[in-house]
């Protein structure tokens, strides 16, 4: 399905818990009708500051307000789970779920010492000590993979859920399509994997260009088709790749769509369940 404006009550009451997308001082800004204000480079001067929260230390789409509860409520994370979560960089949602109770990996090579990052002052480069620094802040112990999920050693089967939040779009379709199947690997059987897809106002089919500088619009169909995966949720109509997408359709959900005030970008959600042997 595509984010909508209209955000549930449940949504809205999770995201002031845990100061999502941006923080709890930013949260509050919001609230009050203002904008953003707290850079992640402010924030992690006193991670455990009450203005923080595990969301402050990680640059956020606008969609993001829709995607972290979404997919937290998607998951049906339960005490005990063991959790995958691909590029998750220092994003809150892995906190979020290793309080809930689950053995949380996050696997990024951005934590890599030669990954190129992003050269904006109040940006955070990943790195193994900063991880591990924002742990301790919240009491978690989320292991972090500084490589690529088709490079990570894991064992097969050995995972309950992988949430993928916002990352195949930053690949080619090649790379897509081996992440999910790399992840469908992992999945044990009845597992779910979780997902989020920018979708670019910008980009074919809406547009003229290929690309831009945040990625593409993947075909999620390919990216799916040979995974084994079977999709559990998400409208066809509504994810671009799937037999059944409708261009139309979605055209004339525009107004009501949660279009990023940053950028033309909107989400796509979905899951995909990994059938019982």
């Amino acid at each position: 399905m595509l984010a909508r404006k209209e955000l549930p009550q449940e949504f809205a009451d999770w995201n002031k818990k845990w100061g999502a997308p941006y923080g709890h001082r930013s949260a509050r800004l919001i609230e009050e009708g203002g904008r953003p204000r707290q850079l992640p480079a402010e924030a992690v001067k006193d991670p455990g500051h009450p203005d923080n929260g595990p969301f402050a230390f990680q640059y956020a789409s606008g969609t993001r307000v829709h995607e972290y509860p979404w997919m937290f409520a998607a998951a049906g994370l339960e005490p005990g789970m063991r959790v995958l979560d691909v590029g998750s960089g220092l994003s809150g949602l892995q906190f979020v779920a290793a309080k809930a109770g689950c053995e949380v990996v996050n696997v990024d090579p951005s934590a890599r010492d030669d990954y190129n990052v992003w050269t904006d002052p109040g940006y955070l480069p990943l790195s193994p000590e900063l991880h591990q620094r924002i742990n301790e802040t919240f009491g978690t112990d989320v292991r972090l993979i500084a490589e690529r999920l088709q490079d990570a050693d894991l064992e097969p089967e050995s995972f309950d859920r992988v949430l993928c939040l916002s990352v195949l779009e930053h690949l080619d379709a090649a790379e897509a399509k081996e992440v999910i199947e790399t992840g469908a690997r992992l999945l044990r059987p009845g597992g779910l994997m979780v997902l989020t897809v920018d979708l670019f106002l910008d980009l074919k089919p809406f547009g003229v260009l290929d690309h831009n500088m945040w990625g593409v619009n993947q075909d999620i169909g390919a990216a799916i088709a040979d995974s084994g995966l079977v999709l559990e949720s998400g409208d066809p109509r509504e994810l671009l790749g799937l037999p059944e997408f409708d261009l139309d359709h979605v055209v004339e959900l525009l107004p009501e769509l949660l279009v990023s005030p940053y950028y033309p970008v909107t989400s796509q959600s979905l899951t995909l369940r990994k059938p019982q042997a």
